[in-house]
């Protein structure tokens, strides 16, 4: 069956059969390739972010050590010694090859609005009432005052 559709003369698909299989496993290699790149691209990159002083690191060269401090000319110092007796390198931040121990990105730091500016609402049930501990000392005088 497929001999005498292959075999048949003026058929599209004798002519340009194998071009059409050629490309379509181009495309698929090409597929294939690029989107697993891209991928480890990404995890390579959202590691390289991650990066803070006292992370603990592989190197591409197996040496493992804890980030000193992060210049800006991208390059880490990193301690490869003990706590005791430390030894510092210098390497470039692209040899890091293994994020070992992650350290937690320091809190954004809050500011802290002036309480003449905004008046805290009073609740309207005590259910709803904070715990007196997180409420300032001036406000649970305040809060007396009304009930009575």
């Amino acid at each position: 069956m497929f001999a005498s559709i292959l075999s048949a003369e003026g058929n599209w698909f004798s002519q340009y059969g194998m071009f059409i299989i050629i490309a379509v496993v181009l495309v698929l290699m090409i597929v294939l390739t690029v989107i697993p790149q891209k991928k480890r691209q990404k995890q390579q990159q959202e590691m390289m972010d991650s990066l803070r002083v006292g992370t603990k690191i592989m190197t591409i060269g197996r040496m493992v050590g804890k980030i000193a401090e992060i210049r800006s000319d991208n390059t880490l110092v990193i301690n490869v010694g003990t706590d005791d007796t430390p030894t510092f390198i210098v390497i470039d931040r692209n040899a890091v090859g293994l994020v070992l121990e992650n350290v937690a990105a320091p809190a954004p730091a809050v500011e802290e609005t002036p309480a003449a500016e905004e008046p805290a609402e009073e609740p309207d049930d005590k259910a709803d009432a904070a715990p007196a501990e997180d409420i300032p000392v001036e406000d649970i005088s305040a809060s007396d005052d009304s009930d009575k």
